[in-house]
């Protein structure tokens, strides 16, 4: 399984001058090639495949495929998943650029190096900026993600390393300032990470998506569970998954500055069910308060439901009230559109039955907004 998505692939693995036969019995995938294969039942390109040199120096065949069973993503690849084969070490193919050494930067240019002497320039170095100005002369410039985890969202051992060998408090990573929560706004309103299935966009009555260009970002998600949704297919499951609510055809609110590849591809689908809420970059606050304080003015709240879990809501509503007319001033969106996003997204679809609306949080919210 493939990134965060989880996206399925199988992986096949021969030895380089071996090859299988056209009937289904003599090649490991057991498709009949001696006939025409119907169209889209099998993705097989180029970046699928490499040969590679293993620990036992030899030669084997791979070939990545997308796995057609997975429920994440039936059997599509996205670009980085489609490439995984692409990018296995092979010394003359693309990865063969992939560094196998430290590198030091010395007349201008980057240079091979051994680990003793990278350490020891490191070591002396750091040695020197702790003695002389104290921890905070040390900055790091990382990426979080991945690995083991502990101590640091990396690797243990950087963790380790940054916080209580060197201790000290410079460092940045991915896309923020400081190693600090990317999302801090939304727990405080009681929104915690990664908190919607992949399923829900086949259920929701309405799709909001924040500044992330689905269709690029998250391909398989977007195709397999968004799309499926707009074009009506999975109507039965939401009548099964709900079934005293009314089942309206589903609709798309898109925020972002540009017309994106994932809007066309929705309006390609449901022209009439997509809304474009193309802001000013960096006003996307003033637009949550806009529809935030609009849709409590409209009473389209689960009252019971906010007194039993949230703490502190009316000073909210307080603190971020902010008129359709002051919201489209500063997010350059008019007026009327904003009032029908709200009711799209907001408004009860029958009475006490409120319209389930998803917002895409990975990516949505939590990449996507300004």
């Amino acid at each position: 399984h493939f990134c965060i998505v989880g996206c399925g692939y199988h992986v096949y693995k021969w030895d380089e001058n071996r090859e299988g036969g056209r009937a289904p019995n003599q090649n490991a995938l057991g498709i009949d090639y001696r006939t025409q294969v119907a169209p889209l039942t099998q993705i097989m390109t180029p970046a699928m495949h490499n040969v590679i040199e293993d620990a036992d120096g030899r030669r084997y065949n791979i070939m990545v495929l997308p796995d057609n069973a997975c429920t994440v993503n039936q059997g599509l690849s996205s670009v980085r998943g489609g490439q995984m084969a692409t990018y296995m070490y092979n010394p003359v193919g693309d990865a063969k650029a992939r560094l196998k050494s430290p590198r030091v930067f010395a007349a201008a240019q980057w240079v091979d190096t051994t680990w003793d002497d990278a350490l020891a320039i490191y070591c002396r170095v750091a040695k020197k900026l702790l003695d002389k100005d104290g921890p905070s002369a040390l900055v790091f410039n990382c990426f979080d993600h991945g690995g083991a985890g502990g101590g640091f969202e990396n690797t243990w051992g950087t963790g380790k390393l940054m916080f209580t060998a060197l201790q000290t408090p410079m460092v940045r990573i991915h896309n923020r300032p400081a190693y600090n929560s990317e999302c801090h706004a939304t727990r405080d309103m009681g929104v915690g990470e990664l908190n919607n299935a992949y399923e829900d966009a086949e259920l929701a009555d309405c799709i909001m998506g924040i500044g992330a260009n689905q269709y690029e970002t998250q391909t398989n998600y977007f195709l397999a569970h968004w799309i499926p949704n707009l074009q009506g297919g999975t109507e039965e499951k939401r009548k099964k998954s709900f079934p005293n609510e009314p089942t309206p055809p589903v609709r798309a609110i898109f925020v972002d500055p540009r017309r994106t590849d994932t809007i066309a591809i929705a309006e390609q689908v449901a022209k009439d069910r997509v809304l474009h809420l193309d802001i000013q970059p960096g006003t996307d606050i003033a637009l949550f308060n806009g529809l935030f304080t609009y849709v409590i003015e409209q009473g389209w709240i689960d009252r019971d439901f906010i007194s039993k879990h949230t703490n502190g809501f009316d000073a909210a509503v307080a603190a971020n009230k902010l008129s359709l007319d002051e919201c489209s001033r500063i997010t350059g969106v008019s007026v009327a559109k904003l009032r029908q996003a709200a009711e799209w997204a907001y408004k009860p679809k029958a009475p006490g039955v409120l319209t389930r609306t998803m917002h895409a949080y990975e990516k949505g919210i939590i990449w996507g907004n300004d």
